[in-house]
């Protein structure tokens, strides 16, 4: 036991050691040299968390979009003077040859993937994790979303690290606990091409000494800015709002002894729904991000953009997200050279055609080379849609971190559409509304989308009623709504409404095809996860295909697996699909109060509100006949 306990010990722990990170500080200073245009810190909010200091253990908890993550997060903190955290590592890096011990050697401890089963490793990582929190000085950090995020949203939070990282505060053994909430931004990101490959099912390359190496090759390539915010450090004892004898009735007993609550385990959920919306809030939203979101709404109304348009479009939004009180990255006086700078940045996405923006040509036939569709972790796509596939889903990567501004006001907007069809109707009857009936009717629109995509959009923070009021002030002000003192409501079709729409309706076209896919499966039929993937993948391939190049209310985002994946648990969740815990096979719901048939009628109503009555392929017709051509 005491063999088998050691080799677990020498497995998780760190090992710092100076001389091995300043030798990596100087590899990093000079490739980021190479491959960026600057390391960008918020320096105010670094000194707030820096006076702070030395009170209390530290967690950091940062965004997680990227390999670059920690990297950046270590060279910032040295740069700064700051003392590098304890780092938990997964056990991918630790199997790479050399790569494990170097880690190792910069501040990274490792920990299991799952250790539900292995009773002394769990004891030792959990003991492991409190001493490094009540004792060692220098603050530990580890990502609360688990994982890298594919598609650049925030995940549903994971709490068991946290929660064995506050396990020192319930019990006593520190006074307090600080948590500094981290946001990482990127211009480009590393992994986009791997990401985009994956989303679609291309499996995940192995980590590998070998394989870290070939990925050097990046440095021949531009990555743009990188951005880094932290957030106002949180005091545990504030957020909880413990008196201290509670828990002194706790310290009497070994640590190791002791279990969180349930009650304890629901506050450190709380505690970590408001980390996530505080890394979404400093998350800096770049020229890129508008130009992405901008041109997807060009997309949907069939229209493209000269850069005189696209100067207009980018300072427009740049005004909305200020106002929504958003980090932006843009300048109305270079507005226009950073706008070709950014392009140029993702060349592989998009380009300038005769003065005109539209996506870079991908060829199928590239494609067919570069993936092994054997190999495909649902239904194999063929070339063809994945050449459609491929810069509609990268496009639609930089579009993701916007949604945490923008998710509630498209709620607030189609809640508003529908409310305006409803008064239309009613006209000719006797029925009557008012002011306050029908923002009450807003309210409870709203409240059903957020329920919805509770896990598509981790925006829970118990601000509901004062972002409602903001969001409705903003879409006033733009001229979107224009809501009487009867209670009649208007719905401009201007640009604001467009964009802030376009945002939302790859979403919806996603939950609409899979509520329409489970509907084609008998109650009595059991399927596993990757069954119903394969289904809809294609269906929607199916769709997509079609001649003319278009079909309703469907979206190559559909094709995502990780957003499909989402999109099942939710269903899951609201009890649409019934899911067996032993066997993992999944039924389709036939329970009264959850018929799928009136949740398709609903996304189909909201999908049938947007101005854009269908997706528009146009821009992919063009590459295809450039694919032709090739």
């Amino acid at each position: 036991m005491q063999q088998q306990a050691k080799a677990i010990i020498d497995e998780i722990g760190l090992d710092r050691n100076m001389a091995i990170i300043r030798w990596c500080g100087i590899a990093i200073t000079a490739i980021g040299q190479r491959i960026c245009d600057g390391f960008y810190v918020n320096s105010a909010s670094m000194a707030n968390v820096r006076k702070d200091m030395g009170r209390c253990p530290v967690l950091y908890l940062p965004s997680h979009r990227s390999y670059m993550d920690f990297i950046l997060m270590s060279y910032i903190c040295y740069y700064y003077d700051i003392e590098i955290p304890g780092i938990a590592a997964g056990m991918d890096f630790h199997s790479m040859f050399g790569m494990g011990t170097m880690l190792r050697k910069t501040g990274a401890f490792f920990m299991r993937r799952s250790f539900s089963n292995d009773e002394l490793y769990w004891d030792i990582f959990r003991e492991y994790m409190y001493a490094l929190v009540a004792n060692y000085h220098i603050g530990v950090e580890f990502f609360i979303e688990g994982t890298r995020s594919r598609n650049f949203k925030a995940l549903v939070p994971k709490v068991g690290l946290l929660s064995m990282a506050l396990l020192p505060y319930f019990t006593g053994e520190v006074p307090n606990v600080m948590i500094v909430p981290v946001s990482v931004a990127y211009e480009r990101v590393l992994e986009e091409q791997l990401f985009v490959y994956e989303l679609l099912g291309v499996p995940k390359p192995k980590e590998s000494t070998k394989g870290f190496f070939k990925a050097l090759k990046i440095i021949d390539e531009r990555f743009g800015k990188m951005f880094l915010d932290f957030g106002d450090p949180i005091s545990v004892r504030e957020f909880f709002g413990h008196d201290s004898g509670q828990r002194m009735q706790r310290a009497g007993v070994g640590g190791h002894l002791q279990k969180l609550n349930r009650q304890e385990i629901e506050l450190v959920k709380q505690l970590a729904n408001e980390i996530i919306y505080q890394q979404q809030r400093r998350i800096v939203i770049n020229t890129f991000n508008l130009l992405s979101l901008y041109y997807a709404s060009q997309l949907y109304a069939q229209r493209s953009a000269n850069i005189d348009e696209l100067s207009r479009g980018l300072l427009h939004l740049k005004r909305i997200f200020n106002q929504l009180g958003a980090h932006v990255s843009v300048k109305a006086s270079s507005i226009k050279a950073d706008i070709i700078d950014a392009v140029e940045i993702h060349s592989n996405i998009l380009q300038f055609s005769k003065a005109r923006l539209e996506f870079t040509p991908l060829a199928a036939k590239q494609l067919a080379t570069q993936i092994d569709v054997k190999r495909m972790k649902a239904h194999a796509l063929c070339p063809s849609t994945m050449a459609v596939a491929v810069p509609m889903l990268a496009l639609q990567l930089y579009v993701n971190p916007c949604l945490f501004w923008l998710a509630r006001p498209a709620y607030l907007l189609l809640a508003a559409l529908k409310e305006q069809r409803k008064q239309e109707e009613k006209l000719s009857s006797t029925n009557s509304y008012s002011y306050d009936s029908t923002l009450s009717a807003l309210h409870s629109h709203v409240s059903i989308m957020d329920t919805l995509f509770q896990h598509e959009f981790i925006i829970e923070s118990n601000r509901e009623a004062v972002e409602f009021e903001t969001h409705l002030q903003l879409l006033l002000d733009e001229k979107v709504l224009d809501l009487e003192e009867s209670g009649r409501i208007r719905v401009q079709d201007n640009e604001c409404a467009h964009v802030i729409l376009a945002a939302l309706a790859p979403f919806l076209c996603l939950y609409y095809q899979l509520a329409v896919t489970l509907r084609q499966i008998p109650f009595d039929i059991e399927f596993s996860n990757k069954d119903l993937l394969v289904r809809v993948q294609k269906h929607v391939e199916q769709l997509l295909q079609q001649p003319g190049g278009a079909a309703p209310h469907v979206h190559p985002y559909c094709l995502a697996l990780d957003n499909l994946n989402i999109a099942i648990q939710a269903l899951i969740q609201r009890g649409y699909i019934l899911k067996c815990r032993d066997s993992g096979q999944m039924r389709v719901a036939d329970v009264p109060g959850k018929c799928l048939r009136e949740l398709e009628r609903q996304l189909l109503e909201y999908c049938q509100l947007m101005p854009f009555a269908q997706y528009s392929m146009a821009a992919n017709q063009q590459a295809q006949c450039h694919i032709a051509k090739l």
